[in-house]
């Protein structure tokens, strides 16, 4: 933390050429980590998924903060820590939701839900509903999405992203695959239970949404490479999602 400190102290006098969109770390580059190399935020932990939310509400205005966040009622799964307490700021109503397991710490969660069965979620009770790479640790993704369909107004928003393996066409999922070695070996992780393809706006859709994909095509190449909001160097790993996307869903 000192490090960082001391990186920030230097940039609020010198010129950066990236800066985090979250929390607005400066420096030459960023952080690498076990999947991409200088793309992680060293200080509020943000990856490209979260920066591409993020640029979403501040540069397109059809989906912006004012649209989908400031004074909604909003609820959000599985929350990162480097997003939050923004969201809390600008919301109406912000709660969170976690399914909690042994292990894992969880501070400052409202609901411990499955998002494939949310009894004690009332219909048309949300605004808006985020869930940031969720899907793929659920069993029955299909009724996570519905449920998330079920609980939202008429007029309401999701906003999903999933690890998706680039040019992959179809969703691979073989519920064979039940070890943790051979489940990281097929999707990348241990508790991943699928790896998603180019057809999870089609799987959105066939749940009720109207579904818009924002990636980094939607921002000047000064907005991207500024606030990193694509991989400066891709991944070999097969596994490695090199294109980011944002799904928003309209109910």
């Amino acid at each position: 933390m000192l490090i960082v400190l001391k990186n920030q102290f230097y940039y609020a006098f010198a010129k950066s050429r990236v800066e985090c969109n979250i929390c607005h770390y400066k420096a030459d580059k960023l952080a690498s980590d076990t999947w991409h190399k200088n793309a992680h935020c060293p200080s509020c932990g943000s990856g490209v998924r979260h920066r591409l939310i993020f640029a979403t509400f501040q540069h397109l205005n059809d989906f912006s903060f004012k649209k989908l966040i400031d004074g909604k009622k909003v609820l959000h799964f599985a929350p990162e820590k480097s997003v939050s307490e923004i969201l809390k700021h600008h919301s109406q109503e912000y709660k969170t939701a976690d399914y909690f397991a042994e292990g894992y710490s969880y501070k400052n969660i409202d609901f411990n839900l499955d998002i494939s069965k949310m009894p004690t979620i009332a219909d048309d009770s949300f605004d808006c509903a985020i869930a940031c790479d969720v899907l793929e640790h659920v069993t029955n993704d299909i009724n996570g999405i519905k449920e998330v369909y079920r609980i939202l107004k008429k007029g309401g928003y999701c906003i999903f992203t999933v690890p998706q393996r680039d040019h992959l066409k179809i969703t691979y999922e073989d519920v064979s695959i039940t070890k943790p070695a051979d489940r990281e070996k097929a999707y990348g992780q241990v508790d991943h239970l699928r790896i998603y393809g180019d057809d999870f706006s089609s799987i959105m859709e066939n749940c009720g949404f109207k579904v818009t994909e924002i990636n980094e095509t939607n921002f000047s190449k000064e907005v991207v490479d500024r606030n990193v909001l694509f991989p400066p160097v891709l991944s070999k790993n097969i596994n490695a999602t090199n294109y980011r996307k944002v799904f928003i869903g309209l109910k």
